[in-house]
């Protein structure tokens, strides 16, 4: 209901209702005229001329009215980059596959994570592409796939105010001209950190403006979903649930799927899941 009301434009609703309103009068004053034909006794030719000129200025103005939205200027749609607030990079898609199906309750893992990236510069920026990645467990392994120029994965970093161990995934596209666009893929591998087999989560870092992101879980033979929940986390913020893009659960729950779109930066999309 909220973006219905953001997205109303005042001007137009007014140039509908004020050409409407014109042709509403020239309408009356048609039934006017064709009253005062059928009434007994000689037209009053004076009252029908003057009734003939209101309905001809009403029904031109309608006319006028109802045109000059179309040949007035009008302003452009907003770009992809403006309506996500994109000020260095731009991600048209970004796509997960979480390959839960060498987890067991005695190895925890390991869990392999493929991300595949379609990254635009969108600004002059000399910063690289940078996304943060965490871990509960031991360690994080990264297997850059395709890439421009070789990523580095920079870890691990123990940070005393942030639980897990974190890296930097970083792909050094930062000497690269406004306008570079490729496409980026690199498998992570969690050789532990996923311990409860009753119920766990994973977290999609979103940290550049992204059109849309598409996550795939697929799940153990003996050990499918039996849910999954999809929330939001920004900072230190508590997740709040994602109401409007649901997961679907496939083949019993082995595979889980979500797609979100317009998703901003600086965010974390939060999974959890009963098995």
């Amino acid at each position: 209901m909220k973006t219905f009301f953001e997205d109303l434009n005042v001007l137009e609703i007014l140039r509908v209702g004020v050409s409407g309103l014109l042709f509403l009068l020239s309408f009356l004053a048609y039934r006017l005229i064709n009253r005062e034909q059928q009434r007994t006794g000689t037209s009053r030719k004076g009252i029908l001329h003057t009734i003939f000129i209101f309905m001809v200025v009403n029904l031109l103005g309608a006319i006028l009215v109802a045109a000059a939205g179309y040949f007035s200027a009008r302003p452009p749609p907003a770009s992809d980059e403006e309506k996500l607030n994109a000020e260095t990079y731009l991600v048209d898609f970004t796509s997960y596959l979480v390959d839960l199906t060498q987890w067991t309750e005695t190895t925890h893992g390991p869990v392999l994570v493929t991300r595949t990236d379609y990254v635009r510069k969108v600004s002059k920026t000399t910063d690289d592409y940078i996304i943060p990645y965490f871990t509960t467990g031991a360690s994080i392994g990264c297997k850059p796939i395709r890439f421009s120029s070789p990523p580095r994965f920079v870890g691990p970093k123990q940070e005393p105010d942030r639980v897990g161990t974190h890296y930097d995934y970083v792909l050094p596209i930062g000497h690269q001209p406004e306008g570079h666009y490729e496409m980026v893929c690199s498998q992570f591998t969690f050789p532990s950190g996923f311990t409860n087999p009753q119920k766990e989560w994973w977290e999609s870092r979103v940290a550049y403006p992204s059109k849309a992101v598409c996550v795939v879980f697929r799940f153990p033979a003996n050990k499918p979903a039996k849910n999954m929940l999809v929330s939001r986390k920004r900072g230190d913020e508590a997740a709040r649930p994602i109401e409007d893009d649901f997961a679907n659960l496939l083949d019993g729950g082995q595979t889980v799927q979500w797609v979100g779109l317009d998703q901003k930066a600086n965010s974390r999309i939060h999974f959890e899941w009963e098995w």
